[in-house]
Formats: structure tokens, C-alpha cells, sequence
């Protein structure tokens, strides 16, 4: 039985490499699809556990979280996703924690899914922030060199690549490169979709449990996304870009 548990304890790492003015200490933590919290193992003492909210919809991963961090916080959020709870519910807004916070981090949760569910997530997670809070999300390149975070790679490893060898509408694509690269595309198993229509979003369509669903973003397509959003390059070994959105009174406060 697949349970998708994580044992990744890099994000906080990655992500206080990136935002540059945070102050951790004190402040109320959202970690939007943080699994265990495994976030939090690197995390102390910069964050004390009772200012740290889990939000996965693992239901697994929550009850564990639960028992290793009993003075967090975690919540089950009970929405479908064909690889992570295919049996939960389509369209489900993100729950109200009964209070606003002033970092949300999302680690490797746009990766999985379509275009406009990430822009609705993103939007009502905007609205949990406190006047100067701030969001950050990763996403992937499929342009990114991996070497670059990883120089024992060879150069030019990455998505793209395996990306060019993969069937789409039946034909192979074997011209792709990274000046004629659309702006997104999924992967779902072995068949790859540039820019796909709604239809191929996981909260309207009829996917196969355990089914892999992977998006690539390019960063010029997530800066046109997010025009206010800063966009900035993998650290800390890591492949995944970063998307960062402040509040206007943020940017007043650290300016």
C-alpha cells in the first residue's frame, strides 16, 4: 500500500537561504503540503513547534507528524489528488485555521498540480497571510540544468531531456528545445501534455490512483503568472525554483 510519506528535511534550509529579511523566530508557520514536518527537524530553535501548522492531504503522513510533533499542528486536508488521496474530495477549499500566518511554504506541491488549481491555491493562500506575511512555493524548470545544483551531474541533465522522449498525442517529440519550450506542460505517466486545457486538471477529469502527475514551469512563464512574485534559482542542492509573494506592508516593513 503506497502511504507517501517523505523523509525530505531540507526545506528549511532551502527556504531561509531565500527569504532574505524573514524573521523566524515568533512568527506563525503554514506549511501547505508539509507531510510529516520534516521541515521543522531542521527548523528548531529559529521555530518553536506551537507556531507551526502542517496542512497535507496525506492523511498518513498527518497522523504521523501528529505523534513525532505533538505540540504542532497538523490537519488533514481531504482534497482529491489522484496520486496523493485519490479518494478525496474535488474543488475543496483550503481550510480556515482560525487564524493568519505570517510565513506559508509550500515545497514541492505545484509540482503535482494543473495550472489554475495552483493559481486558486495560491490565491486563497494569499489570503491566510497576515498584512506582512509572506508565501513561498517551489516549482519546477524544465529548462534548468541540473549540474548546477549538482555538479557531479553531467552538464545538461534535467527535465528536459527525458522530456523530448516522451509520446505526445501519439507522436514523439523529438524537436523540442529550450528556445521552443511552452510555458508549462504535465506529465502524467508516461504521456506528456504542453499547456494542456482544463480538461487535464485533477480536480475535473478521472485519473488512475497512484497515476503520476508532475508540471514544469518556466520562470518567465511563472513571473508572468505572478507579476509582483520574485523568482529565484535553486540553492542548497536542490533543482526546484522558488516563487516568492510578499504583502505590500512586507515590502514596507523590510524596505
Amino acid at each position: 500500500m503506497v502511504t507517501h510519506i517523505s523523509d525530505r528535511q531540507s526545506q528549511f534550509s532551502y527556504f531561509s537561504q531565500l527569504l532574505k529579511g524573514v524573521v523566524w523566530k515568533g512568527s506563525k508557520v503554514l506549511d501547505f503540503g508539509g507531510n510529516v514536518g520534516g521541515f521543522l527537524i531542521s527548523a528548531v530553535p529559529q521555530i518553536d513547534h506551537n507556531d507551526y501548522w502542517c496542512l497535507d492531504i496525506t492523511r498518513d503522513a498527518i497522523k504521523q507528524g501528529q505523534r513525532k510533533f505533538p505540540r504542532a499542528h497538523f490537519v488533514h486536508y481531504d482534497r482529491y489528488s489522484s496520486y496523493f488521496n485519490p479518494t478525496g474530495m474535488r474543488h475543496l477549499s483550503v481550510p480556515d485555521l482560525g487564524l493568519k500566518f505570517d510565513i506559508i511554504l509550500a515545497f514541492s506541491v505545484f509540482t503535482h498540480t494543473h495550472q489554475s488549481e495552483m493559481i486558486d491555491l495560491v490565491a486563497q493562500l494569499r489570503l491566510m497571510l497576515s498584512p506582512q506575511g509572506v508565501l513561498a512555493f517551489t516549482f519546477c524548470d524544465p529548462c534548468y540544468d541540473w549540474s548546477l545544483s549538482v555538479p557531479e551531474l553531467p552538464p545538461g541533465t534535467g527535465v528536459l531531456p527525458e522530456m523530448c522522449e516522451q509520446p505526445v498525442s501519439g507522436e514523439m517529440v523529438t524537436t523540442v528545445g529550450v528556445s521552443s519550450l511552452p510555458g508549462w506542460c504535465v506529465a502524467v505517466d508516461e504521456e506528456l501534455h504542453f499547456e494542456p486545457d482544463v480538461d487535464l486538471c485533477q480536480q475535473e477529469r478521472s485519473g488512475k490512483a497512484d497515476e503520476s502527475y508532475c508540471s514544469y514551469f518556466t520562470s518567465d512563464y511563472m513571473a508572468s503568472l505572478f507579476p509582483t512574485a520574485t523568482i529565484l534559482p535553486p540553492v542548497d542542492g536542490e533543482w526546484q525554483h522558488c516563487c516568492i509573494l510578499k504583502n505590500d506592508n512586507w515590502v514596507t516593513a523590510h524596505s
